[in-house]
């Protein structure tokens, strides 16, 4: 079996806005990949774009990345990665490069999967048959209020869901403050507004954790002066309260604020950088994308170096249902894996692009797909009208 193309297939739709600590959404978008071959086999990846423009992320997997693996065997995924990586070393190893090597890598093994009719997570060694998975929601809207978050977080819990994210530090009390800088500043609140988002949301998790992200809109001062108020508000896991870059500055906040789990980071890539991380005591809880991390290859070496510290991975997923399929096989070949990020905003990336939807028990463990590869099939008619021309 050879590689015959690599395509990018670019995925958007419209959606009503939603806001993190910096960011505002008005459109989901997603990049999948598809490898093509000789056979009638094909293997569907998704490379992570956290925003960045489809039609670069779509140049770089068919012009740049695709044409250095066509002829080659898909099956020896290894070399395929590390024939991506190095050739692009001069100018790659991080941002969008990573991400698109993380898309074609997903596809690798999904098409590697298909060829040997096993699932993902059963050719890495299955440890799991479900995962765990907290509710991932609580941002900013025009018009939403306590009451709305109250009735978004309330319905999570009636879904099944233990455990809850919400998002904070969307603030502009002070001069200089990273939100200044974006686009679009609306639905900015107070700290004090903030503290009450967490209040409220404790009152519904319970005595189920509760996880609040910054999107790493804060610097460590911050962290640490606002830390213990969240820890005596009942937040359990502190997710990237500052940019990863500042291993000294999460190390602090690691070591100065124990009674909080620090989890991160989303927008980390690569085993070694994560490895520097770890070994610096930077993180309790580490948390790679597959889609922007290295896909399988690289993260499941992530998991390693993260089980032999001693620490657990909960990984990141807010993508389509391809990424989600991918981090529920991922997730099922690791043994310390804690939970996954399951997000419940509206997503027809998600929710209607694949044939079957993806099944949870009652407690919101989602069931590791048994099909073939990544184990979902899509649903190509119903891709086309999120499908977009670049």
């Amino acid at each position: 079996m050879k590689i015959t193309a690599i395509k990018g297939i670019p995925l958007r739709c419209s959606c009503s806005p939603i806001s993190d600590a910096l960011s505002t959404s008005t459109a989901r978008q997603a990049l999948l990949v598809k490898i093509e071959t000789d056979t009638e086999l094909y293997g569907i990846g998704e490379a992570f774009t956290f925003g960045a423009p489809l039609v670069v992320m779509k140049y770089l997997v068919e012009n740049q990345l695709g044409p250095m693996l066509v002829g080659e065997d898909p099956t020896n995924i290894e070399k395929c990665w590390n024939t991506l990586y190095i050739r692009t070393l001069a100018h790659g190893r991080r941002s969008m490069t990573m991400g698109a090597i993380s898309g074609i890598d997903i596809a690798l093994w999904d098409l590697f999967g298909k060829a040997v009719h096993l699932p993902v997570s059963r050719i890495l060694g299955a440890v799991y048959d479900r995962i765990p998975a907290y509710a991932s929601g609580g941002f900013y809207a025009p018009g939403k209020d306590l009451d709305g978050l109250r009735e978004e977080l309330e319905n999570y819990k009636k879904q099944g869901y233990r455990d809850t994210k919400i998002k904070i530090g969307r603030n502009l009390d002070r001069i200089g403050l990273p939100l200044s800088y974006m686009g679009n500043q609306d639905c900015a609140v107070r700290v004090e507004d903030d503290y009450r988002r967490v209040e409220l949301a404790k009152s519904i998790v319970g005595e189920g954790r509760l996880i609040v992200d910054t999107n790493a809109s804060w610097d460590s001062f911050t962290a640490l002066s606002r830390g213990r108020e969240l820890s005596r508000l009942g937040v359990d896991w502190l997710e990237e309260p500052i940019p990863f870059e500042d291993l000294e500055g999460l190390q602090r906040i690691s070591r100065e604020l124990p009674e909080l789990q620090i989890i991160g980071c989303e927008t980390q890539q690569g085993s070694r950088n994560f490895e520097t991380m770890i070994k610096m005591d930077t993180l309790d809880i580490v948390q790679p994308d597959i889609g922007w991390a290295g896909g399988f290859t690289e993260c499941r070496k992530i998991g390693v170096l993260a089980e032999a510290s001693g620490r657990k991975i909960s990984l990141h997923c807010f993508g389509s249902a391809v990424l989600f399929a991918a981090s529920l096989q991922l997730a099922a070949s690791m043994a310390n894996t804690e939970m996954l990020e399951s997000e419940e905003n509206p997503n027809p990336l998600k929710s209607d692009i694949s044939v079957k939807p993806f099944e949870a028990d009652e407690k919101m463990n989602f069931y590791v797909p048994d099909g073939d590869g990544l184990g979902i099939e899509l649903d190509w008619e119903k891709m086309e009208k999120y499908t977009v021309s670049l």
